[in-house]
């Protein structure tokens, strides 16, 4: 966030109307620090359970859950970029985690890369990870 504060500097952008590049980060950032301050305030203020967080294996198996295919997610942007990768990782959350049915389960995993390659590649005009298809498929 401090990094950011050319958010502030009245040569903002180089368009009329722009807000430069150091707008959005800032905010980001000064979002995070306010809801990570409230957090931290009812960590402090509100009474804790007398068990810890991972109270038993249930706990741990399911965090692992959630944390190993993530991982897997973000190793394999190498081989099959950001939007193939994030097709799987959302069909197989929606199969595994999710349990929908077969047509939710492609929706997902079709819509939402395609929803943001729209908006990254097309509407931002940024470059996101290819696959090792790319030449192939456009993505």
């Amino acid at each position: 966030m401090f990094d950011s504060r050319a958010a502030f500097n009245p040569v903002r952008g180089t368009a009329p109307g722009d807000v430069g590049a150091a707008w959005y980060p800032f905010w980001t950032a000064a979002v995070m620090g306010l809801a990570a301050a409230g957090v931290a305030y009812r960590a402090f203020v509100l009474p804790q359970p007398k068990e810890g967080v991972f109270a038993n294996r249930s706990s741990v198996v399911a965090v692992l859950n959630l944390v190993i295919p993530m991982f897997l997610y973000a190793l394999s942007f190498q081989w099959l970029g950001f939007y193939l990768a994030t097709g799987v990782y959302m069909g197989f959350f929606a199969a595994y985690l999710g349990r929908y049915r077969f047509y939710w389960i492609i929706a997902s995993a079709v819509i939402t890369p395609l929803a943001i390659f729209l908006l990254f590649e097309v509407g931002f005009r940024l470059l996101l990870p290819k696959s090792i298809f790319y030449p192939v498929i456009p993505f």
